[in-house]
């Protein structure tokens, strides 16, 4: 079977802008001036906890935020060291995801996997040593996490869905007294 000519250059056209395509969005994200990790380095300091304001319509810090979800964030930096994170998890719906500054998701855990109110949790890179999380910890660090991060720099994202309209204050509350900083070696408890 013969291709005519022109049905050959549209079938080569045809695989060159699908070519064209799928390299221009697997590369998009890592060359968009307002990605994930520009928008909040707008919002405040690094190794900070700043609660986001609720979402409204033109006037959403991130897209796709939830009217129903209240969030908070900390872009860290471990090049001085470890990084603490502390919060009080208000239900089970809570989950905390820990994002590269791509965007990649590298951990995430659920208000129902932590089985507790307080959560206490230390970002480090693999070669950063946490004194807490040995093995002759004090009993009070038992329930510490230690979360291995892939990069010094990154993002931890705390997302609170609201139970209905009245809980909006106490997720905001409980938001609002979460913590993101340097983590100093203590015997003591926390």
């Amino acid at each position: 079977m013969r291709v005519a000519l022109p049905g050959l250059y549209i079938a080569l056209g045809l695989v060159l802008a699908g070519l064209i395509h799928i390299v221009a969005v697997l590369t998009l994200p890592l060359i968009a001036p307002r990605n994930a990790q520009a928008r909040i380095t707008q919002l405040g300091p690094v190794n900070t906890m700043i609660q986001i304001p609720a979402p409204a319509p033109g006037r959403q810090v991130m897209p796709m935020m939830a009217p129903d979800v209240r969030y908070a964030t900390c872009r860290y930096d471990l090049s001085n060291g470890p990084v603490r994170l502390r919060a009080r998890n208000a239900d089970d719906l809570w989950f905390i995801a820990f994002y590269t500054p791509e965007g990649s998701n590298f951990y995430t855990v659920t208000g129902s996997d932590m089985k507790k109110a307080e959560i206490d949790m230390v970002i480090s890179t693999a070669d950063q040593t946490v004194h807490e999380a040995e093995v002759d910890a004090p009993e009070f660090f038992d329930n510490l996490v230690v979360v291995n991060s892939p990069t010094t720099e990154g993002i931890a994202l705390i997302r609170a869905p609201l139970s209905g309209p009245s809980g909006a204050a106490r997720a905001e509350r409980l938001l609002g007294a979460t913590s993101c900083g340097p983590h100093s070696v203590s015997r003591q408890n926390p």
